[in-house]
Parts: structure tokens; C-alpha cells; sequence
């Protein structure tokens, strides 16, 4: 059933360096090329129709101007398996071009937490720019997809591991089960069934939404077995130990 999926061939767009462009809600502009780069901010491909849309829509915003940056982000990125497995390795190639060492970032992923503590965490710093305003960038790192949907790329999503974990002293002990009960969707139908039994076999239940980002790393490290129904929170089976065991309801 599977195996078509034990293998997957992808490329990866390598980071280019743009100087003088502008950032126009989600795309970046080169008005000396006149050119979009929609393949390096969008997953699906903007005709058109849709980029003129952006620039009708942007024509009348307010400018500013930055002096350098990365672009790590597309229109899946406010998802914390996406900011994880995409985001932050694009941002490690960013980084490797030692241009700049700011992420540019719409400013509703202020209100992300994964977002505000991983870089915090991360020791990057992020410049956040308003639905109301265009950016110009004098220096713009840009970033493109390391992955088809739904892969990622190993070596840089391990670096994520690396620079992310929290090392713990004591050997792997905890046995977990993440619950989807605060969930909007996705949940066990016999949620109170599956606690019971899970209880039972000597498990903790979690609910990852209620622990801030460091606090679901070092839970990680210390655990042995994860249950869990499929959802993002499966992401964070990155920060356990090598030889622990995953289970996926």
C-alpha cells in the first residue's frame, strides 16, 4: 500500500540574492527585471490575473523601506508542521548566504506562538510588516520550498532537530498520549474511551496547546512512546530521542 511512498525525487529552488525589490502583500517584485517570483512564495503558481490583482491592491499602501532580509514563508507556512519541516530549513539556507540575518514576516505570525518562540529560542530576529504597507528591501535573501508537499529535506530538517533540541540528562522514560480533544477538528469520536484505556497503560495525556514550544521539546526528549492521532502535533516526534517508538491513530 505504501510503496510508492518509501521513496520521493524532488528539487529544491536555491536561495537567490535580489537587491531593490519590493514585497507586495505575499510577492516580491523586481521592478529593474520586472519580474514576480511567485515560485519562490506560493506553492500553486500565480497566473496573471491573480499578480495584478496584488498590484491593484497594493497601489495605494503606505511604503517602507528595510535594509536586508530572508523570505522564508508561502501560503502554507501558518501551520506548525509547514514552519517546522519548510520554514525553518529555507531559513538555514538564508542564513548560509550571510547577507542577512532577519526574517521577513506578515505580522499576523506575531500572533503564532511556535512562530515568536522558536525564533526566539533561535536568537533570529524577525521584521514584521503590516497588511497596510509595502516593503522596500534594499538587500532580500529569497528562500524557495526545500521539499514537495507532503516530503521534506532531511539534512535541513535535522539541522532543525539540532539547533532546536534541549538535551536532558535522564534516559528516555515518559509514555504520552496527545490529545486532539481542544482540537477544531480531527478528534477521536471515543475520546473518553481511548483516555480510559490509555490511563490504564500507564499514560500521560497532553494537550501540546496548553505548553509553550521549549516545554513540548524537553517533553520530548524525555519521552519513550508517543500516541497520537494524526496532526501536526506528530511534528514534534523530531525532537525525540533516536529508538524511541511512535504510535499514530
Amino acid at each position: 500500500m505504501f510503496s510508492s511512498a518509501l521513496k520521493a525525487t524532488f528539487y529544491t529552488l536555491f536561495p537567490i540574492n535580489l537587491k531593490k525589490v519590493a514585497i507586495l502583500q505575499d510577492t516580491v517584485f523586481n521592478p529593474k527585471e520586472r519580474k514576480f517570483y511567485a515560485q519562490y512564495t506560493h506553492v500553486n503558481s500565480l497566473g496573471f490575473l491573480p499578480l495584478a490583482k496584488r498590484v491593484a491592491h497594493c497601489a495605494l499602501k503606505s511604503w517602507r523601506t528595510i535594509p536586508d532580509g530572508i523570505w522564508i514563508k508561502d501560503e502554507w507556512s501558518a501551520n506548525y508542521f509547514h514552519w517546522m519541516t519548510d520554514c525553518l530549513p529555507r531559513l538555514w539556507l538564508g542564513l548560509q548566504e550571510g547577507k542577512s540575518d532577519k526574517v521577513i514576516l506578515m505580522e499576523s505570525f506575531k500572533h503564532l506562538p511556535y512562530v515568536t518562540q522558536s525564533l526566539k529560542l533561535l536568537g533570529i530576529q524577525p521584521v514584521y510588516f503590516q497588511s497596510g504597507e509595502n516593503l522596500w528591501v534594499e538587500n532580500l535573501v529569497l528562500t524557495g520550498r526545500t521539499a514537495n508537499f507532503a516530503n521534506f529535506n532531511e539534512p535541513l530538517t535535522k539541522l532543525t532537530r539540532e539547533r532546536l533540541s534541549i538535551k536532558t540528562d535522564e534516559a528516555a522514560f515518559r509514555k504520552i498520549y496527545v490529545s486532539r480533544k481542544l482540537a477544531s477538528k480531527r478528534k477521536a469520536h471515543n475520546e473518553l474511551e481511548v483516555e480510559l484505556l490509555i490511563r490504564k497503560k500507564g499514560y500521560e495525556i497532553i494537550y501540546m496547546e496548553k505548553l509553550e514550544l521549549k516545554e513540548q521539546i524537553i517533553l520530548m526528549a524525555q519521552t519513550k512512546i508517543m500516541v497520537s492521532l494524526h496532526g501536526a502535533a506528530l511534528t514534534n516526534m523530531l525532537f525525540m530521542r533516536e529508538g524511541q517508538t511512535v504510535l499514530e491513530l
